[in-house]
């Protein structure tokens, strides 16, 4: 009879974890495809791109590494410009842990060259640490900012249902789709780190591409509704519709159960009581798949809104090495 009642126990639990995992995988799913839609995200029936071919340009020398420029086509056949920033001893025969950094507001040579930037030169930091690391130009700036002011861009693609953060997100999976077709690249073990802009950024190609392993999202999370209309963001991060589909711990929900950390600083204006709302959900759904270790929140003492790059390279060092 006891044992009767503990298998019976056990069956209704499996039932009930199946259930759960079912459901969430059927509203994650739904969900995806709405995030897609209400982002203007360019991507055909939610498939995510082919890889399109890495075109490398002149090199030079960053804090004795290797750097190279790229450039590869995106989903309207706009030249996308990028680096890629070599691990010391870089051999074309190995395979790396490799982390694609998004820039945030500003130009993607912030991430290279421009310690003295909010984004402290991440990315060669990273490469520093024995990261292959790739990095890429947001859509009107830096080197593209011939194409105009973002805010305009943001408003033409908004003529067709879309937005900036639509396009861009775009090219960040463009990105992804090429660096998991490198031969040098271990495609078990990517990452994508950013701060700002570069944080939505990581944060949504690991949502969407489950090719990643691990995210590193900084001076981002928050609430759709609450971040995004006090002022704290750029206008552009109001995205049209978004509260009719969900809010930013759906998004977090995506990357589960891989590796995420969010790191909102104490001193940084995308505050951490509103980024504690999101990641509690976040949290929640976690713990449901039995892997709350994998995700994490901090709030460093000191930090204002600005990349940490020890941090990351800390997260990267437990996560994909």
């Amino acid at each position: 009879m006891i044992l009767r009642r503990k298998i019976s126990f056990l069956l209704v639990a499996l039932i009930l974890i199946m259930t759960t995992s079912f459901a969430y995988a059927d509203k994650g799913a739904t969900f995806k495809q709405k995030l897609i839609s209400v982002y203007g995200i360019h991507l055909n029936n939610g498939k995510l791109p082919d890889a399109p071919e890495i075109i490398y340009g002149e090199q030079k020398k960053v804090e004795g590494l290797d750097v190279t420029d790229i450039t590869f086509s995106s989903f309207d056949g706009q030249k996308i410009p990028g680096e890629v920033i070599y691990p010391k001893g870089f051999k074309t025969n190995n395979k790396y842990p490799t982390v694609l950094v998004f820039s945030g507001h500003g130009e993607m040579e912030e991430l290279i060259s421009k310690p003295e930037s909010y984004q402290h030169a991440g990315a060669v930091g990273l490469a520093q640490n024995g990261y292959l690391v790739y990095t890429m130009e947001n859509r009107g700036m830096g080197k593209l900012a011939k194409m105009g002011d973002h805010l305009v861009l943001d408003a033409v693609a908004r003529l067709h249902g879309g937005s900036w953060y639509g396009d861009i997100t775009t090219d960040a999976l463009y990105l992804s789709a090429a660096v998991n077709n490198v031969s040098y690249v271990n495609q078990k073990k990517i990452g994508t780190a950013g701060v700002s802009t570069g944080g939505a950024l990581s944060m949504l190609v690991a949502a969407l591409d489950e090719r990643v392993d691990a995210a590193y999202v900084q001076g981002y999370l928050g609430t759709y509704a609450k971040t995004f209309t006090d002022g704290t963001h750029d206008i552009c991060n109001n995205i049209s519709g978004i509260l009719n589909i969900g809010e930013m711990w759906d998004v977090g929900n995506l990357i589960a159960p891989r590796n995420a950390l969010y790191v909102n600083g104490e001193m940084d204006h995308f505050h951490y009581a509103d980024a504690q709302v999101s990641y509690a959900k976040i949290k929640e759904h976690y713990k449901e798949l039995s892997v709350e270790k994998n995700v994490n929140l901090q709030s460093p003492r000191g930090v204002t809104h600005e990349f940490s790059t020890q941090l990351a390279a800390d997260f990267f060092d437990k996560n994909l090495k």
